[in-house]
C-alpha cells in the first residue's frame, strides 16, 4: 500500500486545489478529494498520516468520516476545518477522536503549523510504540499470558536469547508450560518460518523414539517396509523440542551429542550420515543435576544442553498469574462451547488463591473449563469448582506468603484490607475511605490499580478485571 502525508477532503474544488498547491510547495506528499466517500475510498490503496477535512459537507459529513476512519484507519490524525459558526462541533469533534481544527478563512502560517505538530507527533509516537516494543515485546504478545514479576523477568531473559543458536534447557513441574515457553522461543527467533516439531522422549520405546527422532531405513527392523524420515530432518531449519529429556535412553544420548557436535544424524539401520541445521530446545521436570550425580544422564550431554536454562515457577509460587490465567482460559472456552461467561467471582478466585494447584496451569485451565460449562449465571461461582478444590483447606499465611516478594506480599494483604472495607461499607467509597483513614480520592486510585469493582455496577473508565461479588 502506497503512504502518503496529507489527504484534503472538502466538497470545495476551490479550497482543495488551493491546499494541495499550497502544502506541494512545502514539501509534503498530498491528494485531494471532494467528498468523505471520496476519501474512503482513496484510503482503500493509499495509507495517509493525516486527513485535513471539511466537517460540513454533503452525503458524509466531517463527524461520520471521522467515525469511519476509527475502524479502517485508526492510526490517520485527522483535523478539521470549520467556520467560526460551527466552533462548538469542533470541539466536540476533538472530544470524539480528532487532532485539532483551523476555522475559515484559513491562515496559511498556522495551518501549516499545526499539520507540521501534528506529523511530528506521530512520528513520536511511531519511535516510542517501537522503542517500548523492543525493550519489552513480550507486552502485546498473547501466546503467553501472565501478571507475576517472577514471568516478567523470565520473558526479559528468553528474550535476549530467543534468535541465538544457543540450546535452551527448561525445567518446571508438569503442567506449567514448557513446551509453551519453548514454541514461544521459536516464535520469536529468525528460525520463525521453519518448523517447530516437538516429542516427548517419555512417551516412547527406546527402538521407537530412535526412528521418530533419526529415522529408518527399510528393513532395518520389523515393520520398517519404506525409508522414513525422522523428526531431526523434518526439523531442518526451524526448532525441535525434546520433551521429557530425562527420559532419554544411555544409548539416545550418545547419538543426540552426536548431533549437538557434529550436527549429523543417521537413520536408524543405516550408516549415510545426514546434516542437520536444527535449534534443540529441551525440558524436563526432574533434576537432570541428579540424575547426573546418579549416573543415569551423561554429563557431556547435560551441560551442552543447559547452554541457558529456564526454571518455571509452579503456580502455587505466581499467584497473581491466577486471575489473569482463568479470565484467558475463559475467553478461549466461551468461544468453544459457545458460552457467554463475564469472568469470575471473587469469592471463587479466593478458593483458587488457596488452592495449590499440583497440575499447575494444565490443572487449572481443565478447571476453568468444567466451571464454564457448568456455570449458570454470567460470573463462575464456587459451585461450579471441583469438590475438592471447594474443600482444599487454605494455607496458613506462613505457607500462602513464603514464595512472595516484600512488595508482592504488601500488595496481596493491601487488596485483602481494602476489599473487606468496601464490602463492609456497601462499596460506599466515602465511609469506606474513612474507616480505613484515607482520603476519598487515595482510595479511588488504589482501587484502580488493584482493579476493585462493585459489582452491582459498570465498571468505571480504566478498570478491567470482569471480577464480580
Amino acid at each position: 500500500m502506497a503512504t502518503k502525508d496529507l489527504l484534503i477532503v472538502d466538497d470545495d474544488s476551490l479550497v482543495c486545489e488551493s491546499l494541495k498547491e499550497m502544502l506541494l510547495m512545502e514539501g509534503f506528499t498530498v491528494d485531494a478529494v471532494l467528498s468523505g466517500q471520496a476519501a474512503l475510498e482513496n484510503l482503500r490503496g493509499v495509507k495517509y498520516s493525516l486527513i485535513l477535512s471539511d466537517i460540513q459537507m454533503p452525503g458524509l459529513d466531517g463527524f461520520e468520516l471521522l467515525k469511519e476512519l476509527k475502524g479502517r484507519a485508526p492510526d490517520t490524525l485527522v483535523i478539521f476545518i470549520t467556520g467560526h459558526g460551527h466552533i462548538a462541533g469542533a470541539v466536540e469533534a476533538i472530544k470524539l477522536g480528532a487532532y485539532d481544527y483551523i476555522t475559515k478563512p484559513i491562515d496559511d502560517l498556522r495551518l501549516k503549523l499545526t499539520i507540521g505538530h501534528a506529523l511530528e507527533q506521530k512520528k513520536l509516537q511511531a519511535s516510542y510504540n517501537t522503542l517500548k516494543q523492543r525493550l519489552k515485546p513480550w507486552a502485546l504478545d498473547e501466546t503467553l499470558v501472565f501478571g507475576d514479576r517472577k514471568m516478567d523477568r523470565l520473558l526479559e531473559m528468553v528474550h535476549t536469547i530467543a534468535d541465538t543458536m544457543a540450546t535452551v534447557l527448561i525445567t518446571g513441574e508438569s503442567g506449567t508450560g514448557k513446551s509453551m515457553l519453548a514454541r514461544y522461543i521459536h516464535d520469536h527467533s529468525h528460525r520463525r518460518e521453519g518448523p517447530f516439531v516437538k516429542i516427548s522422549c517419555g512417551s516412547l520405546s527406546e527402538t521407537l523414539l530412535e526412528s521418530e527422532l533419526f529415522g529408518h531405513v527399510r528393513g532395518s527392523f520389523t515393520g520398517a517396509i519404506r525409508d522414513k524420515k525422522g523428526k531431526f530432518e523434518e526439523a531442518n531449519g526451524g526448532t525441535i523440542f525434546l520433551d521429557d529429556i530425562n527420559s532419554a535412553s544411555a544409548n539416545l544420548q550418545v547419538k543426540l551429542l552426536r548431533v549437538l557436535q557434529e550436527k549429523v544424524i543417521e537413520r536408524v539401520g543405516g550408516n549415510v550420515p545426514y546434516q542437520t541445521d536444527v535449534r534443540i530446545i529441551t525440558a524436563t521436570n526432574t533434576s537432570l543435576q541428579d540424575e547426573v550425580a546418579k549416573q543415569n544422564f551423561r554429563e557431556d550431554l547435560y551441560y551442552r544442553i543447559n547452554v541457558v536454562s529456564f526454571t518455571i515457577p509452579p503456580l502455587r509460587d505466581r499467584l497473581s498469574d491466577i486471575e489473569p490465567l482463568a479470565l484467558h482460559f475463559i475467553k478461549h472456552f466461551n468461544q468453544i462451547h459457545h458460552k457467554e461467561i463475564k469472568g469470575i467471582s471473587k469469592s471463587t478466585l479466593q478458593i483458587c488463591l488457596q488452592y495449590p494447584w499440583p497440575g499447575n496451569v494444565r490443572e487449572l485451565e481443565n478447571v476453568i473449563e468444567r466451571a464454564v460449562i457448568l456455570s449458570p449465571g454470567e460470573f463462575i461461582v464456587p459451585e461450579s469448582l471441583p469438590g475438592n478444590i471447594r474443600e482444599s483447606k487454605p494455607a496458613t499465611p506462613r505457607e500462602a506468603l513464603k514464595h512472595l516478594k516484600l512488595e508482592e506480599a504488601l500488595a496481596l494483604a493491601e487488596r485483602e484490607i481494602l476489599i473487606n472495607a468496601l464490602e463492609s461499607f456497601s462499596w460506599n467509597r466515602q465511609l469506606s475511605a474513612r474507616s480505613l483513614g484515607i482520603s476519598r480520592t487515595t482510595l479511588f486510585n488504589k482501587m484502580r490499580r488493584f482493579q476493585l469493582v462493585d459489582p452491582r455496577r459498570p465498571a468505571p473508565e480504566g478498570f478491567a478485571g470482569p471480577t464480580s461479588a
